[in-house]
């Protein structure tokens, strides 16, 4: 169809990688066509059974998460004059910055919107912050009405801890940028920092989980780029968050319609679909003003 997938390690794939925390950490789920049911699994415990003993039959309870793939595009206009020059050497600074902006906007929608998913540009998935609003009267989900503090994170952890889907080998940290300040100076009960090194270039761990940073980590009312909401510190399993990849990055450049200007279009597109598998897996800090 004539447009080009990025290859792996592009700069495009490395900066989409670098600034979306669900492309780093969500669970991908290959999507041969637009939508795709993922089963849902959820049955009892195996028992000992002596031999020649009947097998008793699990009372297992069959569900399922639907995935509606989005196809993400912007179209750029190009100078025909720098083109001619080097057509690659043109390309790769738009579409990185398509890959940067995307990744933002894709993770505010997947983490952050606080509306109830339409469809739409705004609204195109039930983010985990809308999830864990709306599970068990907003229980996992704690306003700090201040400071962030040692108590709001061990809460967090703990309630996530408690979950039936918690995950040691999975669990993750999720913080908006506006978060590290408050994270590098935070003292546990003892005195200590709670992260071991805070003139460490990335945050690393906290409380022995990985740490991640995301620019889309701020509530918004619809999807965008550059969320101006409170900030959030999203923990739980990374692994209850479905990232479905219909398709790569892929562009396509065009002279045709802009043959009466010396002009060249870059077309740039992704499909992606979003889930939240289980709300009950994850907790929310959202640093609000205090009273």
């Amino acid at each position: 169809n004539g447009y080009i997938l990025e290859e792996q390690g592009s700069s495009v794939i490395q900066r989409l990688l670098a600034e979306s925390a669900v492309e780093q950490f969500a669970r991908r789920e290959a999507m041969a066509s637009r939508t795709k049911s993922v089963p849902r699994f959820v049955a009892d415990a195996p028992e000992v059974v002596a031999e020649g003993a009947t097998i008793p039959e699990a009372a297992a309870t069959l569900d399922e998460v639907v995935l509606t793939a989005k196809k993400y595009a912007k179209i750029f206009h190009l100078s025909e004059d720098d083109a001619n020059v080097s057509l690659e050497d043109t390309l790769s600074p738009y579409k990185t910055e398509w890959a940067s902006r995307f990744a933002r906007k894709y993770d505010n929608a997947c983490l952050a919107v606080t509306a109830a998913a339409d469809g739409d540009d705004g609204q195109p998935f039930t983010s985990v912050y809308r999830a864990v609003s709306q599970y068990n009267s907003g229980s996992n989900l704690t306003a700090t009405a201040g400071d962030l503090t040692f108590a709001h994170i061990n809460e967090a952890l703990g309630l996530v801890e408690d979950s039936t889907h918690f995950d040691a080998a999975n669990t993750v940290f999720i913080a908006h940028p506006k978060m590290l300040a408050s994270l590098r100076g935070m003292v546990d009960g003892t005195g200590q920092l709670v992260l071991p090194n805070p003139i460490a270039a990335t945050p690393g761990s906290l409380f022995g989980y990985p740490l991640v940073v995301s620019y889309g980590a701020a509530t918004s009312a619809a999807a965008t780029d550059a969320p101006t909401g409170n900030p959030l510190l999203i923990v739980g399993n990374r692994n209850m968050m479905i990232n479905g990849v219909r398709s790569g990055v892929e562009s396509v450049v065009s002279r045709d319609a802009q043959f009466d200007t010396d002009g060249v279009l870059l077309k740039t597109r992704i499909r992606r679909a979003f889930a939240v598998a289980e709300a009950s897996a994850y907790a929310i800090v959202e640093k609000t003003a205090g009273a």
